[in-house]
C-alpha cells in the first residue's frame, strides 16, 4: 500500500544552509559553479558578504515535491538574459555571449584545481582508457558516418564514470547490482541505507548518437531485504544539489563550448573539434580523435565529479536531518 515517506524537506532551511555554504566557499574553486545559475558572470561582486539579500533572493525559488516515496524539485530561478537590437530594429535574445564568460571563469577554477598535485596524481591513475573509437570507412560514406561523431568508447566511459564515483564518493563503499541497475551505498539511519543508483542506459544511448551526457544518478533511501533485494523508502529523482544544478558545465554544454567559436559579437559558428580524417588510399578514410581532445573530455568529467561531491555533501547532510525512520 502506498504511503507518504517519512521526510520533511524544508526549502527555507536548505536556503539558509546554502547561503552559509556559499559564503564559506566564495574564495574556493566552488565559486565557479555560482556563475552557472546564481551570479551574473558579467559582474565582479567582491566579498559576497556584502550581497546577502541578493543571494537570498537568488536561492528562494526552490520547491520540493513529494509524491508518496518520490522526491522531485523545481527551481524557478530565472537565468541572466542579454537583449540586443538587430539590424531591423527588432529586440533579440543575445544571451549566448555569456557562455564564453562563464567558460573562462570555470577555466580559471580548473587551473587552480589541477595545480593540486594529489588531484593530478589521482587523475593519472584512472585516465588510461581510449575515449573514442577509430573508424575506417569508405570515403563515399564519410559525411553520413560523421553525423554520429565523435565515436565514444561506450564501455570505457562507463567504467570511467564508475571509477570517478568510487574515487569521489568513497563512503558509498558497498555495491548492489540488480540487472542493469547499480547501487553504491552506505549506512544511513537505523536500518536504512543511502544509495546512489543508476543504470547508465541514457548515457549508452546518447554515446551511440555522438552525444556526451553525464550519468543520470538517483539518490535513494532503502532497507535491505537480502543481499540483492531492497525496499525503497525514498527516491530522489536527481542526485544533485538543487541550488547547484549542474555543479559545473554540463557535459553537453562543455562539448558545445569546445566545438563553437565566435566570429563577431552576435554570431557563433561550428568550429573545429578533435575529430580528424586521414586518407588511407583506395577510397578508405580513417576517422579518429586527437589525444588532447580526449584529455580535455576526461579532465572535465573528473572536475565535474569533484564539484558534484563538494556540493552534494551539504545536500546529503540536509536530507539526513530531514528524514525520520
Amino acid at each position: 500500500m502506498d504511503k507518504f515517506s517519512n521526510i520533511d524537506l524544508d526549502e527555507k532551511k536548505l536556503a539558509d544552509q546554502t547561503l552559509a555554504f556559499i559564503l564559506d566557499n566564495q574564495h574556493t574553486i566552488l565559486y565557479s559553479s555560482l556563475f552557472i545559475n546564481i551570479l551574473d558572470p558579467r559582474i565582479s561582486y567582491g566579498d559576497l558578504n556584502n550581497h546577502i539579500e541578493f543571494l537570498k533572493e537568488r536561492i528562494s525559488y526552490l520547491e520540493f515535491k513529494i509524491d508518496y516515496d518520490t522526491v522531485e524539485f523545481s527551481n524557478e530561478l530565472s537565468g541572466y538574459q542579454v537583449l540586443d537590437i538587430d539590424e531591423l530594429g527588432r529586440t533579440i535574445d543575445n544571451s549566448q555571449i555569456l557562455t564564453p564568460i562563464i567558460f573562462e571563469k570555470e577555466r580559471f577554477s580548473k587551473e587552480v584545481f589541477w595545480a593540486n598535485e594529489q588531484e593530478e596524481k589521482a587523475y593519472q591513475n584512472i585516465r588510461n582508457f581510449h575515449c573514442f573509437e577509430d573508424k575506417i570507412i569508405n570515403e563515399k560514406k564519410l559525411y553520413s558516418v560523421l553525423i554520429n561523431a565523435p565515436f565514444f568508447n561506450v564501455k570505457g566511459w562507463i567504467l570511467y564514470y564508475q571509477a570517478l564515483l568510487d574515487l569521489k564518493f568513497p563512503s558509498f563503499s558497498e555495491r548492489i547490482v540488480s540487472g542493469k541497475t547499480i547501487i553504491k551505498y552506505r549506512p544511513f539511519k537505523g536500518r536504512y541505507f543511502l544509495g546512489i543508483e543508476t543504470d547508465y542506459q541514457s548515457c549508452k544511448n546518447n554515446f551511440r548518437k555522438g552525444w556526451w551526457q553525464e550519468p543520470e544518478y538517483r539518490l535513494i533511501i532503502f532497507e535491505k531485504l537480502n543481499s540483492k533485494k531492497i525496499s525503497k523508502a525514498v527516491t530522489f529523482e536527481k542526485f544533485v544539489h538543487p541550488h547547484f544544478n549542474p555543479p559545473a558545465f554540463s557535459f553537453s554544454w562543455f562539448y558545445g563550448s569546445m566545438t563553437t567559436r565566435r566570429i563577431n559579437e552576435r554570431e557563433i559558428v561550428l568550429g573545429e573539434d578533435g575529430t580528424k580524417k586521414e586518407s588511407l588510399g583506395d577510397g578508405a578514410v580513417r576517422i579518429y580523435n586527437t589525444e588532447q581532445y580526449s584529455d580535455d573530455f576526461k579532465r572535465h568529467a573528473y572536475f565535474y565529479y569533484d564539484m558534484l561531491y563538494r556540493t552534494t555533501k551539504e545536500y546529503i547532510k540536509f536530507i539526513e536531518e530531514s528524514f525520520e525512520p
